[in-house]
This record gives C-alpha cells, structure tokens and sequence, in this order.
C-alpha cells in the first residue's frame, strides 16, 4: 500500500467518525433564537415601491411646511432635553400641517412623503457608521441612532438588522411623529422585518413585549416563529414545555439540530434551581 493510499483510509475513517459522531442527538444549550429571514424578492418590492411613491412628492407650501416641522422635530430629538411645552407645540403644529396636507392634496401625498423621509434616511445613515454632517442630516437621523442601538439593531457603530429593518423602525418613527398608527402604510414583509426583529433579538427588552410582538411576527407570515415560541416558554421557566414543542417540530420536520434543541431544554428542566 502506498503512502498516499494509506492517507485516503484514514482521512475516510476519520470522516466518518466525526459524521458518527454528529449525527448522535446531543443536548444544546436552547438559547440561541432564530435569524429572522426575509423573502428577497418581497424586499426588493417593498424598497421599490417607497422609491416609487417618493417620486410623487409634491412641492408645495403644505408639503414644505410638515417637512420642515419633522426636521424641526429631529434635531431636537438630537439634542435633547428640550422642554415639554416645546415638544407639545411642535406636535400639535406637525398635526395641524398634516391635515392640511390631506386635505388639500389628499391620503397619497400624504403617503409619499413617508416613501420620501425614508429614502432621505437611507442616503443619510448608509451603514450606520456615518455621523450627521450638518442640521439638515441631524434633522434627518433625529435620535434613530439611539433607537436601533436600543434594540440591538446596530453594534460597535455598523448596522446588523437587515437594511430592512433599519428602513422600517424609521417608517414607524414617522408615523409616531405624524400620529399615526406605528405600522401604517407597511407591506407585509415590512411587517415581518419590524415584529422580527423585535421577537427575535429584541434581547434586554421585556418577554411580554416579545412575545406581543411574536404573534405580530407569525400573523404576518414570519418564519421560525414555533421554534421562537418554544424558546420563549424556557426564558419564561417552561423548559418542559419548551423541550415538548421543539420535539414535536424535530418530529414534523426531522431536523437533528431541533431534537438536540430538545434534549438541552429537557436537561435545562432536570437541573436544579439555581443551577446554571
């Protein structure tokens, strides 16, 4: 037997040791939720249609005069605190100009100058690394830096959501600002990457709102919202519960890494209290 034969045996034998060995169920820590996964192509539909509905903007005395009073409201946010009494002005001046706009130019006007704001923060933020340069891009970003910080949407100064994610936290913020509902005007796949989002790494935050927004999530076609449930119920202490839902989804899909998400909630629930 030549050398480099002798090699080939026992590179196959130690393959296949180590595949042995990966395919025997093995307890895993169940702490890790899943990736929020977004369809690329609803993607894509969605940015398109801001960017077309952006194109619509009007240039009028009425379209000027709420832009202005947003931006007005951005770079106080960005440098806060300002006075209560300030802020309740602005509102009301902001709800004022809004109603007018409708009134005279109608609900998509309206509309496009949401597809509008969020494209001028797409140009402004880039990665997320990038610093206001002046008033006009502080009005712009506002305190939305801090907002995504919060939710662990950013790290170390560089965006981690997906650019999706970033696009429609801004959109709600516009809408609370306009005294909108936070979600309106969100195709459905927006709506999955901003309850996701929240669900599935909104960590620090209370469960209860995760959880509100995991039924958001799953009402709005969000994937892995089972597995989430189920690692939701051993954060809230119901690891026999937990492990019961991932064994029944290891056993409507036959996926090993769900039996060993299992086991490791099974063994999270023999443990005794205090253990770690």
């Amino acid at each position: 037997m030549t050398e480099s034969g002798l090699k080939l045996i026992v590179w196959l034998v130690a393959a296949s040791l180590i595949g042995a060995m990966l395919a025997i169920p093995q307890p895993v820590d169940p702490w890790e939720m899943p990736s929020l996964v977004l369809d690329r192509a609803a993607v894509s539909g969605a940015i398109e249609l801001d960017r077309m509905l952006a194109g619509e903007v009007l240039e009028t005395e009425e379209a000027q005069t709420l832009r202005s009073l947003f931006l007005d409201h951005g770079r106080s946010e960005a440098n806060p605190p300002y006075e209560r009494v300030e802020f309740d002005q602005r509102q009301a001046a902001i709800h004022r100009a809004t109603q007018r706009l409708i009134e005279k130019h109608g609900t998509p006007a309206f509309e496009a100058m949401r597809a509008g704001a969020i494209e001028d923060f797409v140009r402004v933020f880039g990665d997320g690394s990038r610093e206001a340069q002046d008033d006009y891009e502080m009005g712009v970003l506002g305190g939305m830096r801090d907002v995504l910080q919060t939710y662990g949407a950013i790290h170390q100064g560089v965006l981690v959501a997906p650019p999706l994610t970033a696009r429609v936290f801004y959109k709600a913020r516009w809408n609370s600002i306009h005294r909108r509902p936070f979600v309106e005007g969100f195709a459905q796949v927006e709506l999955q990457a901003y309850w996701g989002w929240l669900a599935l790494h909104g960590w620090g935050k209370p469960l209860e709102q995760r959880e509100d927004a995991l039924v958001a999530f799953r009402d709005a076609g969000g994937l892995g919202t089972q597995e989430a449930a189920a690692l939701f119920d051993l954060l809230a202490g119901r690891p026999d519960r937990a492990s019961e839902s991932l064994q029944k989804l290891y056993e409507a899909r036959g996926e090993l890494r769900l039996h060993n998400l299992a086991l490791g909630a099974l063994h999270a629930a023999l443990l005794p209290a205090g253990s770690p």
